[in-house]
């Protein structure tokens, strides 16, 4: 086995089975061709044009044509985890890290600041580290400024500021609808957080399991932000109580949404705008008159615009590769093919997508200022902006808190949320009904115990109520980032974050279980 297999072997092992690299079929593997390898949480149609694109232009720019490898392990955050657990191995092992891959390539922008820390093994004279991405020193600040200009849309970083990674895209997210079922039921379609939490779409809705999508972790901590602390979990809550699924992959959602499996749910834009747009083209070539089935909206005020990257893995093997796709990332003709519609020619000075139309938004804004009269969406996420800074206290729960709430306890959440919306004293209506908003006893007891969040223990006898967000910081420095060590809390043996999700599990177990048990207690 070679080192390059036994690092990827090892990677899988600690922490998923990886996804064999899909090589760019237009350009097989021959021995006089290189080829540069990129993992990617994309899906198919961005991969293959911009393999397409690169191929092309990289031959162009500098006559040597090339091949386009994919490795495709899943989300960015398991992405992450699979290099964080390949690169940790080579430093145990003593070797050079990566050599298996050349490029990352999207996903939000947070997994990527995550990956341009340092990460080591051993300690004292024996410590190695190390980070998963490459700085790239040869990117000057007169080239930065023609790019980007100010480095800021909403708050966020276009790119970081060490040159780990940069924008390649723009992300937001938002809602996909199936408009066929709304209209059958004679419900208007969502367009705000809370109309996911409407009672009549109970078994409805498709969602992400933030654990495995870095974009749908920040879509989560987004809602939490801006329609507040426990607003937000309680749109959260009864919109997992609400669905139907939870998948792995933010990409799947259009899809289920589109084919009926589900009626809505929370989607990355480009992933909605794709699926409307194949749709779209699939009913005018079968002449099926379905082409508005689905629809995308982006909750006003209650989004933010991200970021989506590329970076070099440290130790590419194929460097100058690796710095030639970043460059065509960046350029017009990378740019533009993010929002062109496809075809077989030029629009704008720029080689349209072949197959697809990406519909996605790109970073630059000179593409904005030269081209937009020629894209798909005639939208500038560059104007109207509304700051946002990520909070990490936030962040950091994101996935602590979902999870044992809506995932490991999906049933009892499904049947504690539909015994307490079918509880005669439930009031009519579509918005959110909190404890404070009912009179009848039962129901008050209930809604109080389905909204609630856990306490978790802190040194001195004393507890962290996270139902209050200012117990954040101080939960997550002593809980998540290991501030409590030696302080009696847990063995020493034991990983706090582990303690922590089995003690959430029990809390929402006990919580949700008490409201189904009660309700058992009333049927007649």
């Amino acid at each position: 086995m070679s080192r390059i297999q036994l690092s990827f072997a090892l990677a899988a092992v600690a922490v998923l089975t990886v996804t064999p690299v899909l090589l760019y079929k237009g350009s097989p593997r021959q021995s006089t061709k290189r080829t540069l390898i990129i993992v990617t949480p994309h899906n198919e149609q961005i991969r293959r044009e911009f393999a397409d694109g690169f191929v092309r232009w990289n031959e162009k720019q500098y006559g040597e044509r090339v091949s386009v490898a994919w490795n495709t392990p899943g989300g960015t955050s398991e992405i992450r985890r699979m290099l964080v657990a390949q690169y940790e191995s080579a430093l145990r092992a003593d070797l050079p890290v990566g050599g298996d891959a050349d490029i990352v390539f999207g996903g939000g922008s947070y997994e990527y600041e995550a990956m341009g820390r340092s990460i080591s093994v051993g300690s004292g004279s024996t410590q190695r580290k190390t980070t998963i991405l490459q700085p790239c020193d040869w990117m000057s600040p007169e080239k930065l400024q023609e790019i980007y200009g100010p480095n800021e849309i909403e708050g966020h970083p276009l790119y970081d500021k060490e040159l780990h990674w940069f924008g390649a895209a723009l992300s937001t997210f938002g809602i996909v609808s199936n408009t066929e079922k709304f209209k059958a039921h004679g419900i208007d379609l969502p367009d705000t957080w809370e109309d996911l939490a409407d009672p009549r779409l109970f078994e409805s809705v498709a969602l992400v399991n933030p654990a495995q999508s870095g974009s749908v972790a920040t879509a989560f901590e987004t809602i939490l932000q801006r329609m507040g602390w426990r607003r937000g979990w309680q749109i959260m809550r009864r919109a997992s109580a609400n669905s139907n699924q939870i998948l792995a992959s933010s990409s799947v959602i259009p899809t289920t949404v589109g084919n009926g499996e589900s009626w809505t749910g929370i989607a990355i834009d480009f992933y909605g705008r794709y699926q409307v747009q194949a749709m779209a083209d699939e009913a005018l070539r079968t002449n099926i008159p379905s082409i508005n089935r689905l629809d995308f909206r982006t909750p006003k005020g209650q989004s933010v615009v991200d970021a989506d990257p590329v970076a070099i893995l440290r130790g590419a093997p194929n460097q100058d590769l690796a710095e030639h796709f970043v460059l065509y990332c960046l350029s017009m003709d990378g740019q533009l093919l993010w929002q062109l519609p496809h075809g077989t020619g030029e629009l704008c000075g720029s080689p349209q997508p072949q197959s697809y139309s990406l519909r996605r938004m790109p970073v630059r804004r000179a593409a904005y200022e030269c081209c937009e009269k020629c894209f798909v969406d005639q939208f500038n996420p560059f104007d109207d902006q509304s700051a946002f800074v990520s909070d990490p206290n936030f962040r950091d729960f994101v996935s602590p808190i979902f999870v044992p709430m809506s995932i490991t306890n999906t049933d009892l959440l499904r049947r504690a949320w539909h015994a307490i919306i079918s509880h005669p004293a439930y009031p009519a209506g579509n918005g959110i009904v909190s404890a404070e908003d009912v009179s009848d006893p039962t129901l008050k007891k209930w809604i109080e115990a389905f909204d609630a969040l856990p306490t978790i223990a802190a040194p001195g006898g004393t507890m962290l109520d996270l139902n209050d967000p200012t117990a954040l910081a101080a939960a997550r420095k002593g809980w998540i980032k290991g501030g409590f060590d030696r302080s009696g809390l847990w063995d020493e043996r034991d990983q706090p974050r582990t303690i922590m999700r089995r003690q959430f599990n029990q809390f929402f177990e006990n919580q949700y279980r008490m409201i189904v048990e009660s309700a058992a207690t009333l049927t007649p």
